[in-house]
């Protein structure tokens, strides 16, 4: 059944696990769940126990608990005393579907869910055990009991509605329901369900104990006398609201952002009006779009949004169809909104929750058109266009979330929302839109590209800006409108993704070098890898050579918190090394200075060589499967990772190296030179610096080469995917291309078991999330693939096959770009962290690297999407699509 929106009137000193049992079994749907438990007042309250509060918060907890078990969003809402009229109000505020009576339904409880089932357009679910929360064929054995012709009008629409084709539906004899033919009653009422027909049964013997083990649930048109004797056992009760009061499901009012037609497709978003909170999108129907009284598009909306063709239009009317065909579309239409296509005129893009009072400095920049950009979707589009109205401002608002493509974004936190205010400028320019300013709100900068970013009391002295050319379409521009990074070519570039050879090509840079060497990590450990490099460091400056080394404070466990690492420590005793260490924390951190830190790795030498990827300075980086003498006992941090990086000579060395002098002398280093080196061959790449809570360059560059992708993807990376890149790679499946994904394990495997060592348990949990932002992939048909190493000789036989974990951040697309750097494909690199990425728009080095995916993938192990153990997790992981952003990893 399709109920989403739940309220559960309980009491607090009941077992609630037989209530969310239920909801689970009947409403598997449900996105929200709103649990009253009413808290009965103490007799003899001056006598109450001490404890009673203790007790109480104890029992809320209990229901919080099982509630999070039935949907993702739980709200507690403790009451003391309960009145019908409140109820109906809760229930109509917040767009209830569905008003469950937990077990055991005392009488009061009971009366008050049938008062409110008068006043709203609730159902009311009275719960009552024995019950099967998990039927074998998946579907719900229903009895449907209509006694009148308006009854069985209900029950009919009950089953369109609610009905799966997995159900079964048995019904006492009736007129509408009595055809000769059963398939005929699913032609014509549109019922999926299977139909029983039943006849002369007694209403004690339907409803009353002992249970029926061929039912689990009664659907009745109105309230029994039964019910109201108290009943307790026997099937689960489902009472509907009469059928001529209050809106039905596709009545409510909805909620729509105005549409961005790019000139490709138009994105939309179609939410419940009513709310608290976050907006409520409305899934799984049908929406069509009117224009002068006739349905110009037909969509049926996934998780609230559609995808509509482009040229519909400068306006739209927008209804729910319920699958049926309207005699005048006019008549049907529910609301209008505007399309916004480019023009000539210029626009200044605003953060539609600008203070009111800021608004007027908005309105007086007359030479260009003000749009309002909803960037988090915590009030309906409807009220914000009335605040733009009351300040004199044009009622348009779109949807950042739409326009980027992030969904529900819930692994996205406020701190980046002017970045993504300026994304959406970006993206839009880049389709011909001429976006002229943003006007933000937070506390940074966003770094824009061809356009002012501004708050309102600075937009008085920017000048009329000059319209954009329109049709960036290809992915070259695509890269040069939202990344900073220009192409730069006459470049030598390898790619590996071969430890021993990473480690090879180190060291022997730094062992050639003559005038200097910068190298950049996250991390550094005093190891059997640490160790040889630091040696090679210490012999370059003992010839002469300058060592610039620069290690993020936090993560190089150097300067932060008091720590010292011991190799930076000797590193930096030498007089010709300077070691820096950026952001260091000697106080008690922020959100911010915890995940704000530089996560760059790159060697450069002489000006002329750098090497550019994922890889820190340790062990598990650097070191070849083949080389460590794996045993089951020895520790997960023994076990080599699978990383990338790319060997770069020519000009785009000069680049590289100006993303260590500006992480450099932030750091407090001083500056040097930098000299652009002669061409050493063919290839062009790009490179792009992303620096975190500022720009999101490394996730632009990502998004461009999923988006243009049209034949063929491949992906390699651990961590949790953000949304916005999750949603990219289905829009791709979608479309047609294949995606290739290579995942690993945090904490390595042998066979199923994991290495023991430090935080294994931990890292194991994290893989859930991993996962989660996969299941999707896996069943839309992506090629998902846990990358496995096969038996080494110089391991002990009893570790047979290796899981390990993949570090490398790598992508390719059509086998003419691909990309290689530090960045992850997660929410902390692509809002969070400084990063770097090489995009090499080469096809001979892309195919490369795709010849190199299919070795790996060929000994690894895809995930089966019809593999029923991972369907059981993947079902129980769907709740980590809400994790909280500020968790993210």
């Amino acid at each position: 059944m399709n109920y989403q929106r739940i309220l559960v009137l309980t009491e607090l000193e009941v077992d609630p696990h037989v209530t969310f049992n239920a909801i689970r079994r009947f409403a598997p749907s449900a996105t929200q769940v709103i649990v009253i438990a009413h808290r009965p007042t103490h007799p003899f309250a001056w006598r109450a126990p001490t404890d009673l509060n203790e007790a109480e918060e104890r029992q809320q907890e209990e229901l919080r608990a099982a509630a999070q078990r039935a949907a993702a969003v739980v709200e507690m809402a403790p009451s003391p005393e309960l009145t019908a009229d409140a109820l109906s109000d809760a229930v109509t505020a917040g767009a209830i579907d569905l008003v469950v009576v937990g077990f055991p339904a005392t009488l009061a409880l009971v009366g008050l869910a049938a008062a409110v089932r008068k006043r709203t357009a609730a159902s009311v679910l009275v719960v009552r055990p024995p019950l099967d929360a998990s039927a074998g064929d998946g579907g719900i054995r229903l009895l449907c009991v209509g006694l009148s012709a308006r009854g069985q009008r209900a029950l009919v629409k009950f089953l369109q509605e609610h009905a799966s084709p997995s159900d079964r539906a048995v019904m006492l004899s009736s007129p509408i329901l009595s055809p000769q033919n059963p398939g005929e009653t699913h032609e014509v009422l549109g019922i999926t369900a299977e139909i029983d027909l039943s006849k002369g049964r007694r209403m004690r013997e339907l409803l009353g104990p002992p249970a029926r083990p061929d039912i689990d649930l009664v659907v009745l048109p109105r309230f029994p006398p039964i019910i109201l004797l108290g009943v307790q056992s026997g099937p689960a009760l489902l009472i509907l609201p009469p059928l001529e009061s209050g809106p039905s499901e596709w009545q409510r009012a909805i909620d729509v952002p105005e549409l961005v037609d790019d000139g490709a497709i138009i994105q939309a978003r179609l939410e419940y009006a009513l709310g608290i909170g976050r907006r409520t999108p409305i899934a799984n129907q049908e929406v069509a779009f009117v224009r002068e009284g006739k349905i110009v598009s037909r969509a049926t909306t996934r998780e609230g949004e559609v995808e509509l063709p482009s040229g519909l239009g400068n306006s739209l009317g927008v209804f729910r169809t319920t699958g049926k065909e309207a005699a005048d579309p006019l008549t049907r239409v529910e609301t209008g909104v505007a399309v916004l296509c480019a023009g000539s005129r210029p626009i200044i893009l605003f953060d539609a929750e600008t203070e009111k009072e800021q608004l007027p400095l908005i309105a007086g920049a007359a030479w260009a058109d003000a749009v309002g950009v909803r960037v988090r979707r915590d009030h309906s589009c409807a009220s914000l266009r009335t605040k733009l109205h009351t300040a004199g401002l044009p009622p348009y608002v779109i949807d950042a979330g739409t326009v980027l493509g992030e969904g529900d974004a819930s692994d996205v936190f406020e701190l980046v929302d002017a970045v993504r205010l300026a994304r959406v400028a970006t993206r839009m320019r880049a389709a011909g839109f001429p976006i002229a300013a943003i006007v933000y709100r937070g506390v940074h900068e966003p770094a824009t590209q061809d356009l002012a970013a501004l708050r309102p009391e600075q937009l008085a002295a920017l000048p009329a800006a000059p319209t954009a050319a329109r049709g960036r379409a290809s992915l070259a521009e695509r890269l040069n409108a939202t990344t900073g990074g220009e192409p730069i070519e006459g470049n030598r570039i390898e790619v590996e993704l071969d430890n021993l050879k990473a480690r090879t090509w180190l060291l022997a840079a730094i062992n050639g070098s003559r005038k200097r060497v910068h190298f950049q990590v996250y991390m550094a450990l005093d190891d059997d890898v640490g160790r040889p490099v630091e040696a090679a460091l210490a012999a370059a400056e003992a010839r002469g050579v300058t060592v610039r080394v620069l290690v993020d404070s936090l993560h190089g466990l150097h300067g932060s918190f008091g720590l010292h690492n011991p190799l930076l420590e000797r590193l930096s005793s030498r007089p010709g090394v300077e070691l820096r260490v950026s952001k260091p924390i000697t106080h008690p951190p922020s959100l911010e200075e915890l995940k704000q830190r530089d996560h760059r790795k790159l060697a450069i030498v002489d000006g002329k060589l750098a090497l550019v990827g994922g890889r820190n300075l340790s062990h598990e980086y650097y070191t070849g499967f083949g080389e460590v003498p794996l045993t089951v006992a020895v520790p997960w941090r023994t076990v080599p990772w699978l990383d990338a990086g790319a060997r770069v000579e020519g000009p785009a060395v000069a680049a590289l190296e100006h993303s260590f002098l500006g992480a450099w002398t932030d750091a407090g280093g001083s500056p040097f030179d930098v000299e652009v080196p002669a061409p050493a061959a063919a290839a062009t790449a790009r490179v792009v610096v992303h620096r975190g809570l500022r720009d999101a360059h490394t996730l632009e560059a990502y998004l461009a080469l999923i988006e243009t992708a049209r034949s063929h993807l491949y992906v390699a990376n651990t961590f949790p995917l953000l949304l916005e890149i999750q949603h990219a790679l289905l829009r791709a499946l979608r479309r047609g291309v294949r995606v290739r994904m290579l995942f690993g394990n945090f904490t390595p495997k042998h066979g199923d078991e994991c290495f023991k060592g430090p935080f294994a348990a931990g890292r194991s949990a994290a893989m859930s999330l991993v996962h989660s932002r996969l299941d999707p992939l896996v069943a839309a048909g992506g090629e998902c693939y846990e990358f496995v190493v096969r038996r080494q000789p110089a391991w002990d036989p009893a570790v047979g096959d290796v899981r390990p974990h993949v570090h490398a951040k790598v992508m390719s697309a059509d086998g003419r770009v691909c990309t290689v750097g530090s960045a992850n494909f997660d929410v902390t690199a692509g809002y969070w962290e400084n990063e770097l990425i090489l995009v090499i728009e080469d096809e001979a080095m892309a195919r490369a690297v795709e010849a190199r995916f299919d070795e790996l993938i060929s000994g690894s192990a895809r995930v089966d999407p019809n593999d029923p153990e991972w369907r059981r997790r993947a079902e129980h992981r769907q709740w980590m699509r809400y994790w909280p952003e500020v968790l993210s990893i």
